[in-house]
């Protein structure tokens, strides 16, 4: 009897344990909209808004400034990293910041993006061909570098050195 009463108990225990780790949290809820990727290729649509600033991440002062002419967007599909979009899109993997500041609104933890999410994809040479953006990317990565540095140290070697040389 005893044994029974144990063993209901543990499958209990677990079955608690999978629904509450299966269960979204508020930063990495999907889009309830129906146009998730059906497929496993990633949709990647031309956006056209206007060159303007985008708002800073953190609770620094000064302000966030991005080219967004010529951005795409692009919907997350399994399996994607941040790295991996960055690495496809930009054929370097550190410039993921540059995908975080673009889609603040989506992307609050770069360890959480989900399928169906979209994302906006600047346009790398715009950016780095206007010194204000520039100068706002280069910022934008050492504070992900810095926030990276426990957690990855390596990661956030690379990341310093990619924004020291812009």
């Amino acid at each position: 009897m005893k044994k029974n009463i144990f063993c209901l108990a543990l499958i209990s225990c677990v079955l608690l344990f999978f629904a509450c780790a299966s269960l979204p949290s508020e930063s990495e809820s999907v889009p309830s909209s129906s146009s998730a990727p059906a497929s496993s290729s990633a949709a990647t649509t031309p956006s056209t808004p206007s060159q303007q600033p985008s708002t800073p991440a953190s609770s620094s002062s000064s302000t966030t400034y991005l080219v967004l002419d010529g951005a795409e967007t692009y919907t997350v599909v399994w399996g994607d990293t941040l790295t991996k979009i960055s690495r496809s899109k930009y054929r370097n993997g550190f410039y993921y910041p540059l995908i975080m500041m673009a889609s603040q609104s989506v992307v609050k933890d770069q360890d959480k993006i989900v399928p169906g999410m979209r994302l906006t994809i600047p346009n790398l040479q715009a950016n780095l061909n206007d010194s204000r953006a520039r100068e706002s990317i280069k910022r934008y990565i050492l504070e992900i570098a810095s926030l990276t540095e426990r957690k990855r140290p390596r990661d956030a070697a690379g990341l310093r050195s990619l924004a020291n040389s812009l």
